[in-house]
């Protein structure tokens, strides 16, 4: 893997991806997982072509959010020790791909709260993306970074954190299993 990481920073020289291993346990993870799949009517994002996903407003399970707020903390400190910014969480959300999914390239510029009324400020304050892994044993679903010519092989309970809102980056389609994960934007604001 050291390789790996070596061709990240060469890559990436401009934007930094972090890769952070082990952000969670396996038992976390399944047990993230089994959540999902047991309060799917608390679903309220995606359409099913690429994910579904249950917004942490909408989780009161304490345990659940334990472990969105410790993942975020560890976000949060790992920006600063690497660029010196400060952020802070802004949305978070619990995540199904089922097969099929798949997301074209984009930039994570806004919120879905500031495009469903039409905010749009002249720098755009969601700068940070984590996705981190909730399993592996599914084919495809691979984020890729077409402008960086980079594809992530996922690994269960790690995350990748860049800067979603410069690093263009898409999902490639799932194909066997769904592809369980959290994501996370981080804003300056």
């Amino acid at each position: 893997n050291m390789k790996n990481d070596k061709q990240l920073q060469n890559t990436f020289s401009k934007y930094p991806l972090v890769r952070k291993p082990n952000l969670i346990s396996v038992k976390e993870s399944k047990a993230l997982i089994h959540y999902h799949k047991t309060h799917k009517h608390k679903r309220s994002i995606g359409d099913g072509t690429d994910y579904r996903a249950i917004d942490l407003v909408h989780i009161q399970t304490q345990w659940v959010r334990d472990i969105f707020n410790r993942v975020a903390y560890d976000c949060v400190s790992e920006i600063r020790k690497t660029t010196d910014q400060v952020v802070y969480p802004e949305m978070a959300a619990l995540n199904e791909w089922e097969i099929g999914g798949v997301q074209t390239p984009h930039l994570d510029t806004y919120s879905n709260q500031e495009m469903k009324h039409q905010i749009e400020e002249e720098t755009p304050s969601r700068e940070w993306t984590l996705i981190l892994h909730l399993n592996d044993d599914f084919n495809g679903g691979e984020t890729f970074f077409p402008t960086e010519g980079y594809t992530n092989s996922p690994t269960a309970c790690e995350g990748i954190l860049f800067q979603g809102i410069y690093l263009e980056h898409g999902v490639n389609p799932v194909r066997r299993n769904s592809r369980h994960t959290i994501s996370m934007w981080f804003s300056t604001n």
